[in-house]
């Protein structure tokens, strides 16, 4: 793999080396993704049919309840096959995986976090202390069938992007 959430060494072995052990007492990192990443390198070296991994980028993992969220880097959703989905969801047993391209912009998070449904509208709003928050507007009559509630949203968006979000419906 390209890029992975730690130093290879630390995945490969077991053992954090101090600056990877800080990154995940400060929350940066968590055992979830070194898992994860273990687990794909495993599957790179050992398995002919998973050799792509090594053209894909692995940033960040969250695993929320029954599905998992992976930051990957820009067009690796090409790369990466149904039969790897497949791999993750029976390994970890959860029902669905979600594709986020790696990005500091909330748009393309907002879609994939809200596909199939679509956004109505992204608003930049630019606050009195020179801080920029964004405004999400999304169809109420999809408020039921989205997988998460606004406030988790908000949180996932902040926590992939580093951007504070306001999701409302219309």
């Amino acid at each position: 793999m390209k890029i992975l959430p730690a130093d290879k060494t630390c995945i490969k072995s077991g053992f954090l080396c101090n600056s990877c052990q800080a990154r995940l007492d400060a929350g940066e990192i968590t055992e979830f993704e070194i898992d994860l990443a273990k687990d794909l390198l495993e599957l790179e070296e050992d398995n002919e049919s998973f050799v792509f991994l090594k053209d894909v980028s692995f940033y960040k993992a969250i695993d929320y309840e029954d599905l998992i969220i992976l930051v990957i880097g820009k067009r690796d959703k090409l790369r990466i096959t149904s039969e790897l989905l497949d791999w993750i969801k029976e390994t970890y047993e959860v029902d669905e995986i979600i594709l986020v391209d790696k990005t500091n912009k909330p748009r393309p998070i907002v879609e994939a976090l809200i596909n199939p449904y679509k956004l109505v509208s992204l608003n930049e709003i630019f606050l009195a202390t020179g801080d920029v928050q964004f405004r999400a507007v999304l169809w109420e009559d999809d408020r039921e069938k989205l997988l998460f509630t606004n406030e988790e949203l908000e949180q996932l968006i902040l926590e992939l992007t580093g951007n504070v979000i306001r999701v409302e419906f219309e």
